[in-house]
C-alpha cells in the first residue's frame, strides 16, 4: 500500500475583541510602554470577558475555520486540544470543544496535550501520525489560550504579565492528494530539568492535601497560582538556542537549506528570542513573520494564529516551504518542515 503523507488542508482563528494595551498595564502595576515594547516588541493583546473559557475560544476559531469551506463538519474524526490554560483541572477540554460543537453523538475521540508553547508543534506530529498510519482522516488540532483570568497584576507579576495575551486557532490536518501540499518532517523534544526554571504555576500541587493548600487572600502565600518564571535568562537562552538548533535539524532531515524556505512561523513569545535564533540558524528576518506586536504570547495559538493571518492576507500561498519552530516550558521544544 502506498505511504500516505499529510498536509494542512484548511486554517481558522479567533481572538477576543477586548484590546489591552501597554498602557493600560501600567495604569494597573509600575511599568511603561516603551520597557515593555524595548524588551519583547509586545504593544498590545487580547483579552477574553470574564465567563469566557478556552474551549469557548477554541470552538471559534474552529467555526471561522468550517466557515471557509474547505472541510465539512461531518468529516472530522478527531480532535486534538492544545493549551497550558484548560477550562478546569480534568476533564480535559477536549472534550468540551466536542460538545460544544454539537458533535458529542458521533463520538469522535478528543486528546488534550499541555506541552505548552510547544503545544502545536507537538500537536502537528500527533496529526501528523495518526493521518499517515491511517488512523484518522481529518484532524482537528486547535492551539487555544485564555491567560488573562489567571495573571498577577501587581508588580509581583508584572514580568510575566506583560506578556500574555488570549486567542486560539486551529487547522485540519489529513491526507495529501499530491506532492504540492505535505508535511515533510516534524521532530520534538523535552529536557525535564529545565521544568521549574522556565515559566510554571504550581496551582494544583498533587503533592499536597489539599493540593490547593495555601491562603488565597494571603499576599505572601497565594503567588503559587500565579505563573512564575524564576530564570528568564536561562529560559531565554535556552529558547534561542534549542530553537535554532531544531530549525537547522528539520530543514536537514527533509532535505532542504534555508535557502528553500519562504517563511518561517516561530512561537511569539519574545521578538529578541526569534530574531536571535533566525541569525544563530542563518535566517534572513526577512522570511520570519511576526504578529507578537498585536496579540503577545498565546502560548500554544501562536504559531496557527501566525499562519491564519497571513494565509488570509495573502502572504504565505499555497506550495510555499514552511518552518514552524517553537519552545516551551517544560522545557519543550520542536520544529515542523512543510509544503503549504
Amino acid at each position: 500500500m502506498e505511504k500516505r503523507t499529510a498536509y494542512i488542508r484548511s486554517v481558522g482563528m479567533y481572538v477576543p475583541e477586548k484590546v489591552v494595551t501597554n498602557d493600560d498595564l501600567a495604569q494597573l502595576m509600575t511599568t511603561s510602554d516603551e520597557w515593555i515594547v524595548q524588551r519583547t516588541g509586545i504593544h498590545e493583546r487580547r483579552y477574553a470577558d470574564i465567563g469566557v473559557a478556552t474551549s469557548d475560544l477554541a470552538v471559534k476559531a474552529a467555526q471561522n475555520l468550517l466557515e471557509r469551506g474547505d472541510v465539512r463538519a461531518e468529516e472530522i474524526d478527531c480532535i486534538i486540544l492544545a493549551t497550558l490554560s484548560p477550562d478546569q483541572l480534568f476533564p480535559g477540554t477536549g472534550v468540551f470543544v466536542q460538545e460544544k460543537l454539537g458533535w458529542a453523538e458521533r463520538s469522535i475521540p478528543c486528546y488534550d496535550i499541555r506541552q505548552q508553547c510547544s503545544g502545536f508543534v507537538y500537536g502537528m506530529q500527533m496529526a501528523q501520525a495518526f493521518v499517515e498510519t491511517g488512523m484518522y482522516d481529518n484532524v482537528l488540532l486547535v492551539g487555544a489560550e485564555v491567560h488573562s483570568h489567571g495573571l498577577d497584576f501587581s508588580d509581583r507579576g508584572r514580568a510575566v504579565t506583560v506578556l500574555f495575551g488570549d486567542g486560539a486557532a486551529a487547522v485540519v490536518v489529513c491526507p495529501a492528494n499530491d506532492e504540492q501540499s505535505c508535511i515533510l518532517h516534524s521532530e520534538v523534544y523535552a529536557d525535564g530539568t529545565g521544568a521549574m526554571n522556565g515559566v510554571h504555576t504550581k496551582l494544583f500541587d498533587v503533592s499536597k492535601k489539599p493540593i490547593v493548600d495555601y491562603d488565597t487572600t494571603n499576599f505572601d502565600e497565594n503567588a503559587d497560582m500565579f505563573p512564575a518564571m524564576p530564570n528568564a535568562k536561562n529560559l531565554f537562552v535556552n529558547a534561542v538556542r534549542r530553537m535554532a538548533e531544531v530549525t537547522v535539524s528539520s530543514l536537514t532531515h527533509a532535505g532542504l537549506s534555508v535557502d528553500d524556505v519562504d517563511w518561517v512561523l516561530p512561537h511569539q513569545a519574545n521578538m529578541r528570542i526569534n530574531t536571535m535564533m533566525a541569525e544563530i540558524a542563518g535566517i534572513p528576518n526577512e522570511k520570519v513573520l511576526y504578529n507578537i506586536h498585536m496579540f503577545g504570547n498565546t502560548t500554544a495559538a501562536t504559531i496557527p494564529l501566525l499562519l491564519a493571518e497571513f494565509t488570509d492576507n495573502g502572504t504565505i500561498k499555497r506550495g510555499d516551504i514552511l518552518v514552524m519552530v517553537a519552545f516551551g516550558s517544560g522545557f519543550t521544544w520542536g520544529s515542523v518542515v512543510l509544503r503549504y
